[in-house]
C-alpha cells in the first residue's frame, strides 16, 4: 500500500492514541491487534466505530466463542480472507472449536458438520449469497442462540465480509508461516 500509513508511528497524533487504546484493550484480553486496522487508522473515527463494533461481537456477544470463531472462520474461506483466517484459526482452537469443524471449513466439506455448526453454517449460505434467511432457519437458531444470537450471526456475516473487502482492497496479508 503507498497511499496509506501502515505504521502506527508515523500515523497522525490522534490515530496513533487510538492505536495504543485499541492495542492496549484487545491485549487485556490476551489478543494482538493490527491487520486491516492499520489501514482504517488512516481514517481514525471510522476505526474507533468498527473497532467497538468488533469488539462487542467478539467479546460482548450472545453466540458462544466456538459460533463465533467457526463463523469467522467460515465467512474467511469463503471471501479468501487469508489474513481472517490465519488471525482466527488459533484462536478457534482455543476456543474448543473441534479441529474436524475447522478442517472442514478449511476444505470446503462442510456436509457433515455436526450440529450446532450445521445450523450456523446453513445461515450463512444465505447471508452470504445476499438472501433472506428462511423462518425454519429463523427459528431454529432463535430456539438454539435467542434473537439477539440470530441477529448476530446475521451481523458478523456482514462484518467479515467487510473485512474481507479491506483486506483484499488494502493488500492486508498474513504474516509468513502456517495457519
Amino acid at each position: 500500500m503507498t497511499e496509506l500509513d501502515m505504521n502506527p508511528q508515523t500515523l497522525p497524533a490522534d490515530a496513533q492514541a487510538l492505536y495504543r487504546e485499541m492495542a492496549a484493550r484487545r491485549k487485556a484480553k490476551g489478543e494482538a491487534f493490527g491487520g486491516p486496522y492499520l489501514a482504517l487508522l488512516n481514517h481514525p473515527e471510522l476505526a474507533r466505530r468498527i473497532e467497538e463494533l468488533g469488539f462487542f461481537l467478539k467479546f460482548d456477544g450472545a453466540l458462544p466463542r466456538t459460533v463465533y470463531q467457526f463463523i469467522v472462520l467460515t465467512v474467511a474461506r469463503a471471501t479468501g480472507a487469508d489474513y481472517e483466517w490465519q488471525d482466527h484459526v488459533a484462536h478457534a482452537r482455543a476456543a474448543g472449536l473441534p479441529a474436524g469443524v475447522i478442517d472442514a471449513v478449511a476444505s470446503g466439506h462442510t456436509v457433515a458438520l455436526p450440529q450446532p455448526y450445521t445450523l450456523a453454517h446453513a445461515i450463512l449460505e444465505k447471508t452470504m449469497e445476499w438472501q433472506v434467511v428462511p423462518d425454519d432457519l429463523q427459528i431454529q437458531a432463535v430456539t438454539q442462540w435467542g434473537k439477539r444470537g440470530l441477529v448476530e450471526i446475521v451481523v458478523l456475516s456482514g462484518f467479515y465480509q467487510m473485512f474481507a473487502a479491506i483486506n483484499q482492497g488494502f493488500d492486508i496479508r498474513p504474516a509468513p508461516g502456517p495457519a
